[in-house]
């Protein structure tokens, strides 16, 4: 019996996509839209959804973009581990960040999370980004 090479890798790769894709982190906290001052303390929960394949978290990116300021610049809140604390199936890391004292009030901003993952007997490197947009008033 004979195997097509291309199936076969197609079958792999979407063994490993679903293998990621059950995991995938959200934003426990802060909510969409909600409303932040300029030098307020938040709280931003970032969760990493459970998984049949075994697992290591390697790091997470936290930072923050005032959103339409053309700069596409992320003043960074943190860069280092992900030291996660299990909750049913899923597990979470908080973090609290204040809000950069030179944003705008009454214009957008974007909290934005980066983390990497080793996943699955091979260790497929998996990045997965997440974002959320908060009011500052």
């Amino acid at each position: 019996m004979r195997f097509s090479p291309s199936l076969t890798l197609a079958g792999l790769a979407s063994l490993a996509t679903t293998s990621v894709l059950a995991q995938v982190p959200f934003f426990g906290a802060p909510q969409s839209l909600a409303q932040v001052s300029v030098g307020e303390d938040v709280l931003v929960s970032v969760f990493q959804g459970g998984s049949n394949s075994q697992f290591e978290d390697v790091a997470i990116a936290l930072g923050i973009s005032q959103c339409f300021d053309g700069a596409n610049s992320l003043d960074v809140f943190y860069t280092g581990p992900f030291i996660a604390t299990f909750v049913g199936t899923s597990r979470y890391q908080n973090f609290t960040v204040t809000i950069p004292s030179f944003y705008e009030a009454g214009q957008f901003a974007q909290v934005t999370a980066a983390l990497f993952t080793l996943t699955g007997a091979g260790a497929f490197p998996a990045l997965e980004t997440i974002a959320v947009v908060l009011e500052v008033v």
